[in-house]
């Protein structure tokens, strides 16, 4: 259960750093998307969409995250006992 909460939080982490590197991109013209080679932004650019996507996966892993924590909590409780 613990694992799964980890894996949550690296889709937290990864969802919020594509949608702010689109955000960086197109409003600032800075971030991720300006550092890495054109080669890789390019597949990104292309499909913008991917920024929604990112921005929803991060928000499902963080709603998933509380009843996950509630499980582990109980898990942990019960093995107290």
């Amino acid at each position: 259960m613990k694992i799964f909460d980890l894996a949550l939080s690296a889709v937290i982490v990864f969802g919020a750093t594509v949608f702010f590197a689109y955000i960086g991109y197109i409003y600032f013209d800075f971030g991720l998307f300006v550092t890495l080679p054109a080669n890789i932004v390019e597949g990104f650019i292309q499909n913008s969409a991917l920024q929604y996507v990112a921005l929803g996966l991060g928000i499902v892993a963080m709603i998933a995250k509380r009843p996950v924590g509630r499980a582990i909590k109980q898990q942990e409780a019960e093995n107290r006992s």
